[in-house]
């Protein structure tokens, strides 16, 4: 299927909603908090742990008599960026105003390079070669309606056209339309955010400081849904965090490990099965996802239905991700 890359780097930001500067400002906060702490971590790794041999504080485990047979348990604590290459997917909606329609092979662009920047959090734990990961990714994704993430001016804006099969308003869908005939605003930001849990398999050293690893995982998406309708009144307007659905992913990279510092490099591919709600709900000033995921929860309680119907699609990403995080004093655990 074709992919496209989001060309954020030629893209030029104007102010828009007071809620879109603030998740902007945060995201520039965690930023500058996470280098804070990895340059804190290198300077520790530098010194030894009284415990420790020149070895160990090279990354390179060597068990004395004692320990021969067993494995040591770790803690990797890590962020890291990514930049998302989308697969085209379909886009169904329904209303109650007698929608029920198909948008085939829609374009989504990953805006990475804006505040807050596409990437995630992670912690792995784990005896080698097995370990497991938590793994928190956040991008973003936004179909081609001649806007950036949040309604920013781009420099060359793309409205996409699409087949369509359906209903549109209780009449027969046109064979093609401008997605601008349909929405003024269609994107997960403020992240398309997915939740991993990925056992890891760490392959045999390549050298001392170089180890390769790969994992499968399974986990659920929370996406903040942006869906605007042309000319339709605000509290119509959808822009909340949700529990959409299911997503899985896949990781194959390899750590450069020194002292108990690491960075690493992988590949990464996430895909997530969107069931977005319609509700009309707005977050509070668009930062609130437990407030959000409390609000969704009630409704499902309650026995709801969205006010304002559902909307479905998939979101398939291949991405390079690059971090770098610190390995915690780790203990002798025997299989």
């Amino acid at each position: 299927m074709p992919m496209t890359l989001a060309g954020s780097w030629v893209q030029e930001g104007r102010p828009t909603l007071r809620p879109a500067l603030l998740a902007e400002r945060s995201g520039t906060l965690f930023a500058a908090g996470m280098l804070g702490i990895l340059a804190v971590s290198s300077v520790l790794s530098e010194a030894a742990a009284p415990n420790e041999t020149p070895d160990e504080r090279a990354g390179v485990s060597s068990p004395t008599p004692e320990h021969a047979g067993s494995a040591t348990r770790e803690t990797f604590v890590a962020g890291y960026v990514a930049q998302p290459l989308y697969a085209r997917s379909d886009v169904h909606m329904t209303r109650p105003d007698g929608t029920d329609l198909t948008l085939k092979a829609l374009g989504w662009d990953g805006d990475a390079l804006r505040f807050p920047i596409d990437g995630g959090v992670r912690a792995v734990s784990g005896a080698a070669p097995l370990s497991f990961m938590v793994d928190f990714l956040h991008n973003k994704a936004v179909a081609r309606l001649g806007k950036g993430a949040h309604g920013r001016k781009l420099k060359n804006p793309v409205i996409e056209d699409v087949d369509t099969e359906g209903t549109l308003k209780g009449g027969p869908a046109p064979g093609r339309v401008k997605l601008t005939e349909v929405f003024d605003r269609l994107e997960f930001t403020h992240g398309h955010n997915v939740l991993l849990f990925t056992p890891l398999l760490r392959l045999a050293n390549i050298t001392p400081r170089i180890r390769p690893y790969l994992g499968v995982g399974a986990g659920f998406a929370l996406p903040h849904v942006e869906v605007w309708f042309p000319g339709e009144a605000r509290d119509r307007r959808t822009s909340e965090y949700q529990f959409a659905g299911p997503a899985a992913q896949v990781v194959a990279g390899f750590e450069i490990r020194t002292g108990r510092m690491a960075y690493f490099i992988e590949y990464k591919f996430s895909y997530a099965w969107i069931s977005a709600a319609l509700s009309g709900d707005e977050s509070w000033l668009n930062f609130d996802m437990p407030g959000d995921l409390l609000r969704q929860l009630q409704r499902r309680w309650r026995g709801e239905e969205p006010a304002f119907g559902r909307l479905g699609t998939t979101l398939a990403a291949h991405q390079i991700a690059v971090g770098a995080g610190y390995w915690l004093q780790g203990t002798r655990a025997t299989p």
